[in-house]
């Protein structure tokens, strides 16, 4: 007989079935503990107005399941001869309800996480599901213990009632505003200018000092990933305007970023060919300054993928790399490759072995951006970075949910699962870096991306809201949850993440609005709202949505904002 057991011994307890020892135990969900239903827009209806819907949303996420097929049975509230269930919202197949539920053969659970559409009818503030069990496809129903055990983890909660613009008659002003027009590449460039003021302002230009060639930043560092961006900033004025002196500065900063890079001991692979970064501490409580004897903190392997994205940019902008810039590429696409610690998972940093989305994301990235970079340039990179890339890419699909959130921890229960202000740090950096990988041959054509992109798109969007402050109205993330002084989502730089993922998803997908218009609506907001035009000693853009955020250096560099500003310029029409 197949008994309930609470989710932690489940593992052990499926292993064993399988291997012919004793019966193991299935797993039971309550219907309305995971049951949500989802803005109309997830299902293809018009973005226009508010339309109302009969679909439901199952998900349960982080199962200690291993992978394999397993049988599922949705058992409905009300009596029905069949049961409209589909796994993408849109689609829906009618499953015969036979003895009070429907079942569902080999159910594929690959990544840890269940989730399927049904498409019923319901109660008055209820979904329409009375449980949902999940069991060996080996097994019958019959012999699973009607059982009231529970997943005892969490409740789903995606928040939806929270957001703001999907309250009653909210819809229709947001809509508006988001449809505006007015702003567009002209604002965008000459924020760009700005930035490469500011940037000429801060740089190092003493030879002398071991910091020659780095951007002085508003918070008392010269850090590699901020140079790296520079040096692309550089690159677009010296295209814009044929002055030298941009070229100049351009590889002064490349050249300085190499100085980050751990490159005198090829014997240690877990530091060789990687980036540091000029922070104390993971979140920067304190800058470090380049030592005399060339001494580099450890390796973080966020720092090394921005890097290579934004040297091998400086490459295609027409910084012509020499035969030591495509060296020190391959080693840094070497360590990449030697941070897999397992299938498609890579180092957030040197030694660490959690399973981060947003660094599993970048490390596709920064793979496939070194591949194709020394290939164009007549070094055949190796191809065990297209086999990595592509396990990366998968595994990373594999932890979407069904609002388009990548939990933070890949089937991490608690930061995912819902609309919410903690992921939209994470969402920008992964989702980002995703897209860029997706625009290499290596990824164009996989399976599952553009609807990937659909739903963190959406994601986005009901993360929005309307900031009614002078001088107009502007939408701007909600972050309006977040407290402390080192919260990530009241970043500036959240905004340019979000507007440049969006503009490449209207680009890649056959949605080209409101992608488009959202992007500009961020941009806009972070122009009128969070622009510096009194104050030449810090940047242009100001750091974060509030003022008593005064260490932002882990994410926010307005170097970096300056690439993401050309970035979204050049995908406009």
């Amino acid at each position: 007989m197949i008994r309930m057991l609470c989710l932690s011994t489940a593992t052990a307890a499926l292993l064993a079935f399988l291997a012919g020892a004793a019966p193991i135990d299935g797993l039971r969900f309550a219907g309305d503990d995971f049951t949500a239903r989802l803005p109309w827009f997830y299902h293809g209806l018009p973005f226009e107005k508010p339309v109302k819907h009969d679909i439901y949303s199952f998900e349960v996420n982080g199962l200690e399941l291993p992978p394999g097929s397993y049988s599922v049975a949705i058992v409905p509230k009300r009596p029905r001869s069949e049961l409209a269930v589909g796994f993408d919202g849109r689609t829906f197949q009618n499953r015969p309800v036979h003895e009070g539920r429907a079942e569902l053969a080999n159910v594929a659970i690959r990544n840890r996480m269940l989730s399927f559409y049904v498409k019923a009818d319901a109660r008055a503030g209820t979904g329409p599901l009375e449980s949902v069990w999940v069991y060996p496809s080996c097994s019958a129903f019959a012999d699973v213990k009607n059982s009231a055990g529970r997943f005892a983890e969490y409740r789903r909660n995606i928040r939806a009632h929270q957001r703001e613009i999907l309250q009653k008659n909210n819809w229709s002003e947001f809509w508006a505003i988001l449809n505006r027009k007015g702003f567009g590449k002209r604002q965008l460039r000459e924020m760009f200018e700005q930035i490469v003021d500011w940037c000429k302002r801060r740089q190092v230009l003493d030879p002398n000092d071991l910091h020659y060639g780095a951007i002085y930043s508003q918070e008392d560092k010269y850090d590699f990933r901020d140079a790296a961006a520079a040096a692309v900033c550089f690159t677009y004025a010296w295209r814009d305007s044929g002055e030298e002196d941009y070229r100049r500065r351009a590889l002064l900063a490349r050249n300085y970023v190499y100085k980050g890079q751990h490159m005198d001991d090829p014997a240690n692979k877990d530091r060789y060919g990687g980036f540091s970064q000029m922070v104390h501490g993971a979140w920067g409580s304190g800058m470090q300054r380049l030592r005399p004897d060339g001494k580099l903190p450890g390796v973080t392997g966020v720092e090394t993928c921005i890097c290579i994205n934004l040297l091998v940019k400086t490459f295609e902008l027409g910084l012509k790399p020499s035969p030591d810039d495509l060296r020190h590429l391959r080693a840094a696409g070497n360590w990449v490759l030697g941070s897999e610690f397992q299938p498609g998972s890579f180092r957030h940093h040197e030694g660490s072995t959690r399973d981060c989305q947003a660094s599993n994301a970048l490390a596709v990235m920064g793979l496939l951006r070194a591949y194709y970079a020394l290939e164009a340039h007549g070094r055949k990179p190796p191809d065990e970075w297209l086999d990595a890339a592509r396990r990366g890419l998968r595994h990373y699909l594999e932890g979407q949910e069904a609002i388009g959130c990548f939990p933070y921890n890949f089937a991490g229960i608690g930061r995912g699962q819902c609309f919410s202000e903690g992921n939209l740090p994470d969402h920008g950096m992964g989702f980002y870096h995703f897209m860029v990988a997706c625009d290499t041959p290596a990824a164009r054509a996989m399976p599952g991306v553009e609807d990937a992109m659909k739903r963190i798109a959406r994601w986005w969007l009901v993360m929005s809201r309307v900031d009614r402050r002078a001088p107009m109205p502007t939408i701007d993330l909600d972050d309006r949850e977040a407290r402390g002084t080192l919260e990530f989502s009241a970043f500036t730089w959240c905004r340019f993440m979000a507007a440049a993922s969006l503009i490449r998803i209207a680009e890649r997908t056959d949605e080209k609005e409101p992608w488009r218009q959202l992007a500009l609506r961020y941009m806009e907001h972070v122009r009128t709202k969070l622009w510096n035009v009194t104050d030449p000693d810090k940047a242009p853009v100001r750091r974060a949505t509030r003022p008593d955020m005064t260490l932002c250096s882990w994410i926010q560099t307005a170097e970096w904002d300056g690439v993401l500003l050309r970035e979204i310029e050049a995908r406009l029409p």
